[in-house]
């Protein structure tokens, strides 16, 4: 990331101290959606490419809550006929479907999953919202769909080789999308930012993904 030497010289605070945290939430962000949707081609694969091919579910086209109730045990049911143990289970989910989960009414007017929620948990246990997990996918015939998951992340290990690298140089060269340019003949600073790491899933059937859903579209 190129920072212009005239912004570092006169910026209050400093410019690239908020570059520089920039560039790390972003790459947070990236590392998230490596891990959990990436196939693996240009990055780590994610849960959604390591899981057994037995727990890819397949959404129920009609949004009820009988019908989300149902496709919620079926995720549950696919570890629990694999023996996962269950040691520290979690769902991974999107905005949209945390949204719809929230809102969803049973027949006497009580929202079905909204206390718990609340309570960061759904059937007892942690959830994460993310935009990692899209909202506009087609794998089951339609539009707009999206993803959950559900994994013993007992069984989820991430592989770091090193700590976060941070440097900066205002002799280094950098692609801007088009060429290559460098940074001394544009009186720029380029900050860069490594980290190196992979992600394993030691049993396949520890990870539940259920796709094609369309809750709260």
């Amino acid at each position: 990331m190129p920072i212009s030497n005239d912004l570092l010289r006169f910026s209050s605070p400093a410019a690239d101290g908020v570059v520089r945290d920039d560039a790390v939430r972003s790459l947070a962000a990236t590392e998230n959606a490596y891990f959990i949707r990436s196939n693996g081609v240009t990055g780590p694969k994610g849960l959604r490419y390591q899981a057994h091919a037995d727990n890819i579910i397949a959404g129920v086209a009609a949004v009820a809550l009988a019908t989300v109730t149902s496709d919620l045990g079926k995720m549950v049911g696919a570890l629990m006929a694999a023996d996962c143990p269950f040691t520290r289970p979690g769902w991974i989910m999107s905005p949209r479907s945390y949204i719809y989960l929230s809102t969803v009414l049973t027949t006497n007017g009580t929202y079905a999953f909204r206390d718990e929620l609340i309570a960061g948990r759904l059937w007892g246990w942690p959830y994460a919202v993310t935009t990692s997990v899209p909202e506009n996918l087609t794998d089951n015939g339609s539009t707009k769909e999206s993803e959950l998951y559900l994994a013993d992340f007992a069984d989820v290990i991430i592989g770091e080789s090193m700590g976060l690298v941070v440097d900066a140089s205002s002799e280094a060269a950098y692609y801007d999308g088009s060429s290559v340019q460098a940074a001394f003949s544009r009186d720029e600073t380029v900050i860069r930012v490594i980290e190196e790491h992979d992600l394993g899933v030691r049993r396949d059937k520890s990870v539940a993904v259920l796709y094609g859903i369309r809750w709260g579209v």
